[in-house]
């Protein structure tokens, strides 16, 4: 993440902007890592498409999560704020 996150930064955009990117790249990134975990263990068991959500969907908030909490103290810096 710390590769898509610098991938981010590099971009000529606002910061908002750069958040909003990094938030929906990280969930998509990890919503497919649990579909790909999904995908394995539906062929022995768990075969409900009610725990495809599961392991997509934790995942997916977890790392919207932990993306609000990095950019805390790793935030983006174009250059708008003059403090």
């Amino acid at each position: 993440m710390k590769y898509i996150w610098n991938q981010v930064d590099s971009l000529n955009l606002s910061e908002y902007f750069k958040l909003k990117m990094m938030v929906i790249l990280s969930a998509a990134v990890s919503a497919a890592a649990g579909l790909c975990v999904w995908s394995l263990v539906q062929l022995w068991a768990l075969d409900h498409w009610s725990w495809l959500i599961v392991f997509t969907g934790y995942p997916a908030f977890l790392a919207v999560v932990l993306v609000i909490i990095y950019s805390f103290n790793h935030s983006f810096h174009d250059g708008s704020y003059k403090g």
